[in-house]
């Protein structure tokens, strides 16, 4: 059904046709996870030019109402995933115990070094080797957390190409001896994502992210790991519960 849009009575064309969407998905007429109709058809239906079309649905974006998907279209974007974050964060995990298809792409792998505060929670030196791992974890076919890993060498060597055979870091750990391994140190900050990071979560650099900075140990206590994630703010929800990340002190 075609809309008039009413000109000339103080607000924009483009948030009128905002505003209309808005309504749609406080009636039900649109749910969580549909697709919207293509930019022709809604330029159809309130009678006016795709990129005021376009502009409407940005505004949508950015307030996390409307997820653009490279390739496949916009959607309304699906109730928040809650993540679980204690001592023993796995991200399939999280993942499977809401129902939710976890995937995972390895997205490069390089031989660095670290200094600083990274070199300090790995207990390394200022230039000590690494391997860097750059990854994004998927969730339901959409991209919800873009991370960066640093692993000591020479005792990882090799971790990446694991990694990109098992699809899990979980699982390339075990192939290293390490059986099990817990968050020693969790740092949480919400700020704007950089280039790259927008880029791979599919979002604006104007929309916030949600950064996780962990360290993580085995069972002796000595660093296995440290990682950076970067979560899309508008699709996760951090939830802490302090009983798991000091349960055993």
């Amino acid at each position: 059904m075609k809309v008039a849009i009413a000109r000339g009575r103080g607000m924009t064309v483009w948030r009128q046709i905002a505003e209309t969407l808005g309504a749609d998905l406080k009636a039900g007429r649109l749910k969580p996870g549909d697709r919207l109709p293509t930019e022709l058809e809604l330029a159809e239906r309130f009678m006016v030019n795709r990129h005021t079309v376009r502009r409407a649905v940005a505004a949508l974006a950015e307030q996390g109402i409307l997820r653009i998907e490279q390739g496949r279209g916009t959607f309304v974007n699906d109730n928040t995933i809650d993540y679980v974050l204690g001592r023993r964060t796995r991200f399939s995990a999280n993942l499977l115990a809401q129902g939710r298809e976890p995937g995972h792409r390895l997205i490069s792998a390089e031989r660095a070094t670290v200094s600083g505060s990274i070199a300090t929670d790995l207990r390394l030196r200022d230039g000590a080797a690494v391997t860097r791992v750059e990854t994004l974890a998927i969730a339901d076919g959409a991209p919800m957390c873009y991370g960066v890993h640093e692993f000591p060498l020479p005792r990882f060597a090799g971790i990446d190409e694991a990694y990109r055979r098992l699809g899990s870091l979980t699982a390339a750990l075990e192939e290293f001896g390490v059986s099990d391994y817990t968050r020693k140190v969790t740092r949480i900050l919400a700020r704007l994502p950089s280039p790259r990071e927008a880029e791979f979560l599919e979002q604006t650099a104007s929309r916030p992210v949600l950064q996780a900075e962990a360290v993580n140990v085995d069972a002796k206590g000595k660093p296995t790991h440290h990682s950076l994630a970067v979560f899309a703010g508008d699709r996760v929800q951090m939830i802490v519960r302090p009983e798991d990340l000091f349960a055993g002190g």
